[in-house]
C-alpha cells in the first residue's frame, strides 16, 4: 500500500510541463511581486520626493535578481517554482532524458 501512495504522489515531467511550470511560476512571481513594486514606487514618489519616471526606472528590476547576486528574486519560494526548479535542475544534469519522476 506505501508503493501505491508514493506512486500517486510522483509526478512525470516531460521537458515541455517543466517549461510550462517555469512560466506559470514566473507568472505566480509576478503576481505576488507586482503590490511590494508598486508600494516601492509610490514609496519613492511620496516620501523621497523623486518623479514618477525617476522612481519606475529605479524600481525597473524590482523583486528580480540582480546582476552580480547582490540581491536575490523574491517568490522563488512558492510551490509552482521549487517544482519548476527542480525539474529544469533535472534536465540540466540529465541531457539525454525526456521525463523527470518529481518526488
Amino acid at each position: 500500500m506505501i508503493l501505491l501512495s508514493e506512486n500517486i504522489l510522483a509526478e512525470d515531467i516531460t521537458r515541455q510541463r517543466a517549461r510550462e511550470l517555469m512560466q506559470e511560476c514566473q507568472s505566480e512571481r509576478k503576481r505576488n511581486i507586482a503590490p511590494l513594486k508598486e508600494q516601492a514606487i509610490n514609496n519613492c514618489i511620496n516620501n523621497q520626493n523623486r518623479g514618477k519616471d525617476t522612481c519606475e526606472q529605479y524600481y525597473r528590476n524590482f523583486g528580480e535578481r540582480t546582476e552580480g547576486g547582490r540581491q536575490t528574486g523574491l517568490f522563488w519560494g512558492l510551490p509552482i517554482c521549487e517544482k519548476a526548479f527542480e525539474a529544469e535542475k533535472y534536465f540540466n544534469m540529465n541531457p539525454g532524458k525526456e521525463t523527470y519522476r518529481l518526488p
